[in-house]
């Protein structure tokens, strides 16, 4: 049975406020009133309207648009919501802002991702990270000896993944015997853990071992100094295969791109990418326009691609917004319900008689907690694939590209 206390308040940073307001909805929960300034001089200002002391508030932050507004903005609500006497602050980072800049390439270069994370932690008591891009030292950092933050709760969406997935097969579009799971290259294998493989097998009914790291990958070199990299292999036949890969971010769609022409011209029969953070950057001195990656997916050998909300385009980039809606390739994953599921256990108030796993977020990255067990769960839900996409002009995938 889950506790009656009145459920944590929230406050949305800028580039988050439609993902707030709908995980406040899955909540049962409410956004409270943020009143933004910015002066002439760039500087900002931000004010919570409503009281918040003795309560649970939850701060959502992401790096959509500008990351230095944004991060200045998350640590200014933060403040505001300590010095006002909330009981508790939560931060949630649906895209964690300097994410990559997690080493340092020389004596003179220093990683921001540490630099981010120390500039953090003093404001909040727990912070949950949807998928980073270096998870080990993201949370390392975060509990670090003398940190106020005594919980760091690392988010991946396999099982918003596991759910796509299995109504795909259930419509035709995939085979459930020709999926081929596989990870862009070895530094992203540390992502594919034990639960992310145990929650994709668990949701589509495959008795495969979660415990045997034996996901195919692609082969690619990265040039250090420019962080570019290309693909120049792949580490399994792919033959006949529908092949999903799973990565953190899309940057600006190069190496997806690459890697779907390699494996159609290996005989894949599909390349589908689901991705959390679905950046799509150009550069506007190469005369990209900002709907430049998004059309490149569009004019690539991806048969579909899949992002989380997490990073909204709508307030910070319209153009690359709309692109995404006009796209027949990508798709929107709603993520709100999932996040809302982890914030609910974070917060539940355990009494005698409360479940095992009501409060445990390992039962929910493996998708085993009681309410991914019943029928009418609501915490992932399919979307339909857009009209015109490949995959709908021929059933299990023919890899056909009109």
């Amino acid at each position: 049975m889950h506790g009656s206390k009145p459920q944590p308040v929230i406050v949305s940073g800028f580039s988050s406020q439609q993902l707030s307001e709908e995980i406040a909805s899955a909540l049962g929960s409410r956004v409270l009133a943020v009143v933004r300034k910015q002066f002439n001089d760039k500087e900002i200002q931000t004010t919570i309207m409503e009281n918040v002391r003795a309560q649970e508030v939850i701060v959502i932050a992401s790096a959509g648009g500008d990351p230095n507004k944004q991060e200045k903005e998350a640590r200014l609500l933060m403040r505001a919501a300590n010095r006002s006497g909330a009981k508790k602050v939560t931060l949630v980072l649906p895209y964690m802002w300097y994410g990559r800049s997690d080493d340092s390439w020389d004596e003179r270069n220093a990683p921001a991702l540490v630099d981010t994370v120390e500039s953090l932690r003093s404001h909040c008591d727990s912070v949950v990270i949807a998928d980073p891009h270096n998870a080990i030292l993201t949370r390392e950092k975060f509990l670090d000896t003398g940190s106020k933050v005594k919980d760091c709760t690392i988010v991946q969406f396999a099982y918003s993944a596991a759910i796509q997935l299995k109504s795909m097969i259930e419509s035709g579009i995939l085979g459930k015997d020709s999926l081929l799971f596989s990870h862009a290259d070895a530094g992203s294998t540390k992502r594919i853990g034990v639960s992310f493989r145990a929650c994709l097998y668990t949701v589509l009914g495959m008795t495969r071992n979660p415990n045997e790291d034996d996901w195919a990958q692609g082969l690619k070199d990265r040039e250090k100094r420019t962080g570019n990299s290309k693909i120049k292999g792949f580490s399994t036949p792919v033959e006949g295969k529908d092949v999903v890969i799973f990565e953190d971010l899309i940057s600006s769609g190069g190496t997806a791109c690459d890697l779907a022409e390699l494996l159609k011209k290996m005989g894949a029969r599909s390349a589908i990418l689901f991705a959390t953070t679905g950046l799509f950057t150009t550069d506007p001195r190469k005369g990209q326009s900002p709907a430049s990656s998004v059309e490149r997916i569009d004019r690539s050998q991806l048969d579909a691609v899949f992002i989380a909300d997490t990073y909204n385009h709508s307030l910070t980039d319209p153009q690359i917004h709309e692109a995404i809606e006009r796209s027949p390739i990508v798709h929107v994953i709603k993520t709100a319900s999932y996040l809302a599921a982890i914030l609910r256990a974070l917060h539940v108030e355990v009494a005698e008689d409360t479940g095992l796993e009501v409060n445990s977020i390992s039962a929910l990255a493996r998708g085993i907690h009681p309410d991914q067990l019943v029928e009418d769960q609501k915490i992932a839900s399919p979307i339909p694939l857009k009209p015109g996409n490949p995959l709908l002009t021929s059933k299990a995938g023919s890899g056909v590209r009109a």
